[in-house]
């Protein structure tokens, strides 16, 4: 496991997983939000995107965390591993919200800098709609790799814990 990506709904926890597993592989994350927005909420334009991108996927491993379909085909070929974290919609939003309470008017270290947090009722509504307008696609797409690809769905925390207790496991023997 040299090159991950994880997928999945905000508040899917994403960007926590990766964080628990760059500690135990010892492994870059790269946080695709960081890549994509610009300080004060602006956004990159996709050919920006994919050049922000590819320097980090010539590196020999890495761990990316975030979506943005538009420049995933080249993140989905190279992943050695990717992990879709298809978690319960209610949940999702629970944590968003708590997420923003928590970082109100001060900008998380997965965003880019000048992106201090906020939330919007449109934003809400795509973590409630994700499940229904994204996973299908998410699906297809990641099974499509499963020739080169070791790919993992896992639902509940539960099933994340189990999985960074092998990984950890796996390293120490």
């Amino acid at each position: 496991m040299r090159r991950v990506v994880i997928l999945g709904s905000p508040g899917s926890g994403k960007s926590t997983l990766a964080k628990q597993l760059s500690s135990i592989l010892k492994i870059e994350v790269v946080h695709m939000d960081q890549l994509f927005w610009k300080p004060g909420w602006l956004q990159s334009t996709r050919e920006e995107l994919l050049n922000k991108q590819e320097i980090h996927l010539k590196k020999k491993s890495w761990i990316i965390e975030g979506n943005y379909t538009s420049v995933w085909e080249d993140r989905l070929r190279a992943a050695d591993t990717i992990i879709f974290l298809d978690v319960n919609r209610f949940l999702c939003t629970y944590r968003v919200i708590k997420r923003w309470i928590k970082h109100r008017g001060r900008t998380r270290e997965d965003l880019a800098e000048g992106c201090p947090e906020r939330i919007t009722v449109e934003f809400i509504l795509y973590v409630w709609r994700f499940p229904k307008d994204k996973n299908k696609k998410i699906y297809r797409r990641i099974l499509q790799q499963n020739s080169h690809t070791q790919i993992l769905i896992l639902q509940k925390r539960k099933a994340v814990h189990h999985f960074l207790k092998q990984n950890i496991l796996s390293l120490n023997t």
